[in-house]
């Protein structure tokens, strides 16, 4: 057995405990560990570290994900309220930059989920920039006659 096939049947038990399609950790461990004996030298200890760290893994995965921050809840709050498809076109775009602003102001705050919050402006950036240039398939503007 080389590593690669180690590590497909690893993943693969480790997808089946996530999922709760098997229960016995040990059996599973166990199992491993005779695959694992059949590598050798540095894909031996990485398999072993992986069999040993296999419960933390499985336990990290089933866990609830933590609740938003306050900053994460006003983020979206921004998005889903934002009024980005009322107004002329300068209007919009100043709905969207400011928007944009908010977020990353939130964002700056240095809290654990700042990347996160930083992401929900990309979708703004994107409607800013169709506003501003239109899609990559629109017609070119007709410019005959000018």
């Amino acid at each position: 057995m080389d590593f690669n096939e180690f590590n497909r049947q690893y993943k693969l038990s480790r997808a089946s405990l996530i999922a709760g399609d098997t229960t016995d950790l040990d059996a599973v461990q166990t199992h491993l560990r005779t695959l694992a004996a059949a590598l050798t030298g540095n894909d031996q200890e990485v398999a072993h570290k992986l069999i040993h760290r296999l419960p933390a893994t499985v336990a990290a995965a089933q866990a609830p994900p933590p609740p938003p921050s306050p900053e994460m809840l006003e983020a979206r709050r921004i998005v889903n309220e934002g009024k980005f498809d009322e107004g002329t076109r300068e209007e919009r775009l100043a709905a969207l930059a400011e928007a944009r602003r908010r977020i990353w102001e939130l964002a700056d705050r240095g809290t654990a989920d700042s990347v996160q919050i930083r992401s929900l402006s990309r979708g703004l950036e994107t409607s800013e920039d169709i506003l501003e240039e239109g899609l990559p398939w629109d017609p070119p503007p007709d410019n005959r006659g000018s």
